[in-house]
């Protein structure tokens, strides 16, 4: 069962820590934009179930509730979309009202994942953001109140100036709101973004390494202390309400990807769109968007099955390796299971291993291991 993307590259305002594929400014492309999906949409040629649709940005929720619809009708022409399917949209507070929240939910939209970042106004404003704290729970209420119950938000630490109080008071803040999922991530400085440019030239200062591995730690704790279940290095899910459009990527499930930059996983094949929106709008559905095709081959399947699943704190189930590879791990990756096991980087699970708490605050190293 695959999963669909439908990537919209549109924002308002370009946030200073960025680097995903996403343009402030070009608005006028929204039109042109829809059509071109819809045409890259009706010329694929697969014709598989899916079980979930994910509209990711960029901010999905600048489009028209109309142009939803119409991307959803050409994937569901296409594409035989469960009844039970979990259909997402992202948006950010400034551009969901009641309004467009029950129309959202009128054409089966049924998960809503919000970019809220903050409950502090200071820090908001640090990012580049253009809502305000007291917007992100009007927003969070305006789409429970539309009838959607599975409400996902987005919050940072580590952020520039924020203390623990800070971090503190955005778990206050999210254990008020009856939210399903979170993920929370700590600040990465991607480089060629503005954040990158004042870190380097000293004009930005990140809070030390002590103080945010103590907001982590707070943010673990406050996070169980509210039954949300730790399933995966930054996401938090209520029983039942793990996002199951990520989860592919993780598990290693094939995903169809629409858009510019869009990413796809098929069979042996991973394969990126073009990221130039007037290029994209003139090709689409005319000739081939695609920009770069990479083919898996049996040990980088091995590699990219084992770093992925250990994103998740279940990790790697040895029985599920052995089924997809028709080989043991251990034939593969024993030295370097046995390796991070004794540094207490993984623990042995009862169906295979998975990351320590020490492991999760090393993961990319853990993640390296597996790549050869």
């Amino acid at each position: 069962m695959i999963g669909l993307y439908v990537h919209v590259p549109f924002c308002v305002h370009k946030c200073i820590y960025c680097d995903f594929p996403s343009y402030g400014g070009v608005s006028h492309y929204i039109e042109d934009y829809v059509q071109a999906l819809c045409r890259e949409i009706d010329g694929f040629t697969g014709t598989d179930q899916a079980d979930t649709v994910y509209f990711g940005g960029g901010t999905p929720s600048l489009l028209p509730t109309q142009h939803i619809q119409c991307i959803l009708d050409h994937l569901r022409r296409k594409f035989f979309i469960l009844d039970n399917a979990e259909i997402t949209v992202e948006a950010n507070p400034d551009s969901m009202d009641a309004v467009y929240a029950a129309a959202l939910a009128s054409i089966g939209v049924n998960r809503i994942s919000l970019g809220i970042q903050s409950f502090s106004d200071d820090m908001l404003a640090f990012l580049g953001r253009i809502h305000s704290a007291a917007a992100g729970v009007k927003a969070v209420r305006a789409v429970q109140d539309a009838g959607i119950d599975n409400v996902s938000i987005d919050l940072m630490y580590g952020l520039p100036g924020q203390t623990l109080e800070m971090a503190a008071y955005d778990m206050e803040m999210l254990s008020g709101l009856s939210v399903t999922h979170a993920s929370i991530y700590h600040l990465i400085v991607e480089e060629h973004t503005p954040l990158f440019y004042g870190v380097q030239q000293k004009k930005i200062l990140l809070p030390a390494d002590e103080s945010n591995e103590a907001m982590e730690g707070n943010i673990h704790a406050a996070m169980h202390a509210m039954g949300f279940q730790h399933y995966e290095i930054s996401s938090y899910a209520r029983p039942g309400y793990v996002s199951r459009h990520n989860c592919k990527y993780w598990k290693y499930v094939p995903y169809i990807g629409f858009g510019v930059s869009a990413h796809s996983f098929y069979e042996d094949r991973r394969w990126s769109n073009i990221a130039n929106i007037p290029a994209y709008i003139g090709r689409a559905g005319r000739e081939c968007v695609i920009h770069e095709v990479i083919t898996i081959d049996r040990m980088r399947a091995m590699e990219d099955y084992c770093f992925l699943a250990l994103r998740m704190r279940k990790g790697i189930v040895y029985s599920d390796f052995a089924r997809r590879f028709s080989c043991s791990i251990e034939s593969e990756f024993g030295t370097i299971l046995n390796q991070l096991l004794n540094r207490k980087l993984l623990e042995n699970t009862y169906q295979g291993c998975c990351m320590t708490d020490l492991g999760l605050s090393y993961g990319n190293y853990v993640f390296s291991q597996f790549l050869r």
